[in-house]
């Protein structure tokens, strides 16, 4: 069996190198245009999953406490993706090495955070809840944003449409 600081330095590893690659692939715009729009938020997904990696892998470095509940929660996080992403009800986008790197790093983590591993506090039933819920709310929250933005958006141009017309009439 691998010890503690030695699984979390190869997920650290893994987890670096992703955070790596996806900010080199994704394009950021200094238009404000972009920054309203639900795609535009929809790109940093990938960063944010690999940054939960990397907080949970430095959590089991040390040890500490909530370390398999942040396995549990990266975890459960990517395993929702790929299949919300398969079903069709979300469209991340990711290259297929991520879906499976990440869900390569995905299953130990779960087995650790379930089996307990190396005594960073058994994950409870509550736990297992949190985990499964923020791993759909990040999962479907860009997707739900989406669909709220673009009502919201709808209506400004609209009723900017019926000022500017009423303006010049």
């Amino acid at each position: 069996m691998i010890n503690r600081k030695t699984a979390s330095v190869l997920l650290g590893i893994v987890s670096v190198s992703l955070i790596v690659y996806f900010f080199m692939i994704t394009e950021l715009r200094v238009e404000l245009s972009t920054y309203f729009k639900s795609e535009y938020y929809l790109k940093f997904s990938l960063l944010i999953i690999s940054a939960m990696l990397l907080n949970a892998t430095l959590l089991l470095f040390r040890g500490a406490k909530g370390a398999n509940l942040a396995l549990a929660i990266f975890g459960y996080t990517i395993v929702e993706e790929i299949i919300f992403d398969l079903t069709g009800l979300t469209s991340v986008n990711m290259p297929l090495f991520a879906y499976i790197v990440l869900f390569v790093c995905a299953l130990p983590c779960i087995w650790i955070a379930h089996s307990n591993t190396y005594n960073t506090e058994k994950l409870s039933i509550k736990g297992l809840a949190i985990s499964l819920v923020i791993g759909a709310l990040e999962s479907l929250l860009p997707i739900l944003l989406q669909k709220r933005t673009d009502q919201r958006l709808q209506v400004v141009f609209h009723s900017n449409f019926l000022i500017e017309g009423f303006a010049i009439s």
